[in-house]
């Protein structure tokens, strides 16, 4: 039975915020909450809901070594505000590592926003604008763009900048929680499964671009279907009134004589700010049906946001998309308004 752990961790983390600098790191707890109401009309009809969307909590620290070395550490727990029910794995990151002059080395459960980032998700998160948000309806980070974020039993790098351009690298061994693709030929060591990710970036004024790669392996090789590598370029330019985007992406299947081996996508989008308090985004891509070699995933989404504050935003979205376009009568459009709380 799973056990929703917030008020020890709570309690630890004040305790660890009043230690003297000598006895302890300096311990940052943070959060968010993030609900929607929405209307989904699909083919089976159409039903209005409350949706979470990724809402979590956290506390993030770190402990001066001296000589510009420093001990760094993470703990973020995601759970379901509209029900209270924790998710599942509970932590979204557990992590420890070091920063310093050669740049950051982490490991544990590392996703984006650790010390190391992710090599392929944080060039989508960097680069580009989500609708409001990367969960729910609007979701396109890994579901759309299979930009590998959160991993567990992993090994991540950061590098330090070299004149606008860094290098971000994961490795990570996949434990129980990620079982093998065929139960008939059970993973017996982690080591049995083993990918790695990278990502070089540069930043140069409004121009930002990143190229990303992925691999994965296992022993004994891929069965059919299974995921084998993926290349990722995303460019972006921020002309203050307007910010534009785009990525393009091949990702690799073992594919099947009825699925396919080569699975491309897109997205093109932009964000429109007005003043500091309002935000139009709209974005739209599509994607190869990797197990229907005539199908593509279609999606369009515009969201508008209103900064009541730096961390309070009401917002409003529509989404469009067509799962498969080689499949008649399946589209799901959604459209709904929420509220997002930082603290």
């Amino acid at each position: 039975m799973q056990r929703f752990v917030p008020a020890s961790l709570m309690a630890l983390g004040c305790l660890m915020s009043v230690a003297t600098p000598s006895t302890a790191a300096d311990v940052t707890l943070y959060g968010r909450v993030d609900l929607d109401a929405e209307v989904q009309k699909g083919p089976k009809g159409s039903a209005a809901q409350e949706t979470d969307n990724a809402s979590r909590w956290g506390m993030r620290g770190k402990e001066d070594l001296g000589n510009g070395m420093a001990a760094v550490f993470g703990l973020e727990q995601g759970f379901n505000a509209d029900d209270g029910t924790a998710v599942n794995p509970q932590f979204r990151n557990a992590y420890v590592g070091l920063t310093g002059a050669f740049g950051a080395f982490a490991l544990g459960r590392l996703d984006s926003a650790t010390a190391v980032g992710s090599p392929i998700y944080s060039q989508i998160t960097h680069i580009t604008d989500f609708v409001i948000h990367d969960a729910g309806a609007t979701a396109i980070g890994t579901k759309v763009l299979n930009a590998r974020n959160r991993v567990s039993n992993a090994f991540g790098y950061q590098s330090p900048d070299f004149g606008g351009f860094s290098l971000r690298a994961r490795m990570y061994f996949a434990g129980p929680e990620t079982p093998p693709a065929n139960p008939a030929a059970p993973v017996r060591f982690e080591s049995d499964w083993r990918a790695y990710d990278v990502g070089l970036n540069y930043d140069n004024g409004p121009f930002s671009a990143g190229l990303g790669y992925s691999k994965d392996d296992k022993r004994g090789g891929l069965v059919a279907n299974d995921f084998n590598d993926k290349v990722q370029l995303a460019v972006g330019y921020n002309f203050t009134v307007v910010n534009t985007y785009a990525v393009i992406g091949r990702d690799r299947y073992a594919g099947t004589m009825t699925t396919r081996s080569q699975v491309r996508y897109w997205l093109a989008g932009f964000t429109v700010p007005f003043g500091t308090a309002h935000q139009i985004t709209a974005n739209y891509m599509e994607r190869d049906v990797q197990t229907d070699r005539a199908g593509r995933l279609k999606k369009l989404q515009i969201g508008y946001g209103y900064n009541l504050s730096k961390r309070t935003m009401p917002y409003v979205f529509f989404d469009r998309e067509d799962p498969n376009s080689n499949v008649r009568g399946n589209r799901v459009t959604t459209y709904g308004a929420g509220i997002k709380h930082l603290f």
